[in-house]
């Protein structure tokens, strides 16, 4: 009498053993788009501290109408990090599509078919939609957006983030094996630099940054990236193998405040051109011999403008703010090969043994001004 009930309860109790294995069995396998909506939390124990030698950058577009424009400091960013750490792969992670981008490589400037064209068996094109709005707030700037398109990456890819100011002076693999899941470093004033970082894949910190982002982000440039990053990397130093946070003159010993810009810029015309002498004494391993070449135990003179770039690693050449349009400045088009290869300037002396390598590959033009 009852074995109709009985069949229909237990047909489903079938289902719902079938459906349960159905999920499990196809459930999705890649992270959705959104980190901070989807991602549970991620234990730290038990993952590898290992930071993948890749390399990341972001260029979305302003509006409809943007075009993909690099500069040639862009291009020294990307030779000098495919140059010095031999990444596996360098991600370009925009919202150009693939038919704009091929045109690009054939009939945009100069900088922009050598980034294109010379890198593309390293380069990979990832495609991002760029988020509109956070935390019910329309996203006006496109740095803004950047932010949250990095960390989604960082986080899903893991590797070593850098802004195209971002000059490589030195390989990084030491940083990368030292044992801890992100690496970071500090900016002028203490803060915490967002415009470079090393990340493990899946690392907390990265999944903080791209969960909490969007939470805090107030319409503003610095609370949901230098401010974040700056309390999240104090606070998970306490966490073992987490996060080490390296000196300020590792990463950015200097700012975007005019004297400072000024400081690495400003092309001093009235002094001699650093020689290879001074170049070969940069690359001087002996410890005691670097040493010995500083004169009075590596004490500053006041009047000394060349600055020791020995302590750095990645040189985050910030652009200006708010620089009075005056004097030197007025005159200065921008970084180009021409004014590297003058070497009258702090920058010149950083960029100037990568630059020359271009030159002696026969990339560059000792005399290009192109900016």
């Amino acid at each position: 009498m009852n074995s109709p009930k009985l069949f229909s309860k237990w047909s489903l109790v079938a289902f719902a053993a079938a459906l349960s294995f159905c999920l499990v069995l196809f459930r999705p396998t890649s992270i959705p788009e959104r980190y901070d909506r989807y991602i549970p939390h991620l234990p730290s124990g038990g993952r590898t501290a290992g930071i993948p030698n890749i390399v990341h950058y972001t260029y979305l577009k302003k509006d409809a109408s943007s075009t993909l424009h690099f500069t040639f400091q862009d291009y020294l960013s990307v030779y000098g990090a495919n140059t010095l750490f031999k990444p596996t792969a360098i991600y370009l992670h925009t919202d150009h599509n693939d038919t704009y981008i091929a045109t690009a490589a054939r009939e945009g400037n100069t900088w922009t078919r050598a980034i294109l064209s010379d890198f593309a068996p390293i380069l990979r094109i990832n495609h991002v939609v760029a988020p509109t709005t956070a935390n019910n707030l329309t996203i006006k700037n496109i740095e803004a957006k950047s932010d949250f398109v990095r960390w989604e990456q960082m986080l899903a890819l893991g590797g070593i983030y850098m802004d195209w100011d971002v000059l490589p002076l030195r390989d990084v693999a030491a940083l990368r094996r030292v044992g801890f899941r992100n690496v970071v470093g500090r900016q002028p004033g203490g803060g915490v630099n967002s415009g470079l970082a090393m990340c493990a894949k899946g690392s907390q910190l990265a999944y903080l940054m791209a969960r909490d982002g969007p939470r805090v982000f107030d319409g503003g440039w610095g609370t949901h990236a230098v401010d974040l990053i700056t309390h999240l990397s104090d606070r998970l130093v306490g966490v073992d193998g987490e996060v080490l946070i390296l000196d300020e003159k590792a990463w950015a010993p200097t700012s975007w405040v005019p004297d400072s810009f000024d400081k690495l810029f400003r092309p001093h015309d009235d002094a001699l051109p650093f020689g290879e002498e001074d170049v070969h004494a940069d690359k001087e391993q002996d410890a005691v011999v670097r040493w010995d070449a500083k004169e009075n135990f590596g004490k500053k003179n006041a009047s000394e403008w060349r600055m020791d770039f020995s302590p750095t690693y990645l040189l985050h050449a910030f652009k200006s703010r708010k620089h009075d349009d005056d004097g030197w400045y007025k005159e200065w088009k921008g970084v180009t090969v021409e004014y590297v290869m003058r070497r009258n300037s702090n920058f010149a002396r950083a960029a100037y043994p990568l630059v020359k390598r271009m030159v002696e590959e026969g990339l560059v033009k000792e005399t290009n001004d192109e900016i």
